[in-house]
């Protein structure tokens, strides 16, 4: 019989059995792509400000073979809960994700959230088990995103040459790189440029509405990082009227260096032209290959519609690893 069990985020024997099982459903996945032990038993028991996330194993005869999460933005979108539903390949068509998915939507419910949003990843140009566990449970795609990895050592003979083009064109703007924490003098504009990321991202039937960011929300995000040994290199551009209208923002976390994602690159629209979603990436690459050397790889995801952003990829070097279908229903 399955038992749900519900995950005491301080109880480290717990989480890595969950965790064991999380990874187990991601194995077909390419290597560097999933979150490591070693960084998910640090940032998973730390509270975050944003977010209220319950975690839950589905238990048989007291083996872990599924793992939920459900995730509730406390800010905005409070209509939308994030999930994960995962099952132990070799437990699969037993209804164990049927129950995880039971229960992701029935504590969604109990929040109040009107529609769940799941990721489902496949190869390029194939498909995986998720894709067809999502629409046979009424899940559509409300996006598409190319899911990409960058060999760091590989792209940096590249650098110099995107960094011309970059001078070409930058004009008057001026690019600043800060590490972990931003000056007090830019923290009012950095959220006022961040309220405005989920306007210029271009999402499918996501609907996802824009966050509104103070100086306290930002802060206590950015404490959060700090707590748990991420290393945050953000780049962004400043305007000739001193605004700021580009970011790129990388994030590594320290306990496993070896692998950087990307979380957020934006350019405000009155401001394309000039290269800065490039000057503001080469800014932070060049930044995390001085401070990480050991670092290999940095990952991001970019909708296919994005073409501007998945040139400025494909310049440094970027190449799809596996597609990242969003998938909603509403309940």
């Amino acid at each position: 019989m399955l038992e749900i069990h519900d995950v005491d985020l301080d109880d480290e024997t717990q989480l890595q059995r969950w965790y064991d099982a999380w990874a187990a459903a991601q194995a077909a996945r390419p290597a560097g792509m999933i979150e490591s032990w070693q960084n998910a038993r640090v940032v998973m028991p730390r509270r975050h400000p944003d977010f209220h996330v319950d975690l839950f194993s589905v238990v048989d005869g007291g083996e872990v073979v599924g793992a939920g999460l459900v995730n509730l933005p406390l800010h905005d979108n409070l209509t939308v809960a994030y999930a994960e539903i995962s099952t132990r390949p070799e437990h699969r068509r037993r209804g164990v994700g049927a129950a995880v998915l039971a229960e992701v939507e029935r504590r969604a419910a109990a929040a109040g959230r009107e529609r769940v949003l799941t990721e489902v990843f496949t190869p390029p140009g194939g498909t995986s088990p998720g894709v067809g566990f999502a629409e046979g449970h009424g899940y559509t795609v409300a996006s598409r995103e190319g899911m990409k990895a960058l060999e760091v050592g590989a792209s940096e003979p590249r650098w110099a040459a995107l960094e011309d083009q970059v001078t070409a064109v930058i004009g008057d703007y001026r690019i600043l790189l800060w590490r972990d924490v931003v000056p007090d003098e830019h923290v009012d504009q950095m959220c006022v440029l961040l309220g405005q990321f989920m306007s210029l991202v271009p999402q499918g039937e996501l609907d996802l509405e824009d966050g509104e960011w103070t100086v306290e929300r930002y802060r206590a995000a950015e404490q959060r990082r700090v707590e748990v040994g991420a290393a945050v290199f953000l780049a962004v551009a400043v305007a000739p009227d001193g605004s700021l209208v580009a970011a790129n923002e990388l994030r590594l976390n320290t306990h496993d260096p070896r692998v950087a994602q990307i979380s957020i690159t934006m350019v405000l629209p009155g401001h394309r032209g000039h290269r800065l979603g490039l000057a503001t990436k080469l800014a932070t690459h060049r930044a995390l290959r001085a401070a990480f050397p050991e670092c290999g790889l940095v990952v991001t995801s970019n909708s296919d519609e994005n073409d501007h952003m998945n040139a400025i990829n494909d310049a440094l070097g970027y190449r799809v690893l596996e597609n990242l279908l969003e998938y909603h229903r509403r309940l």
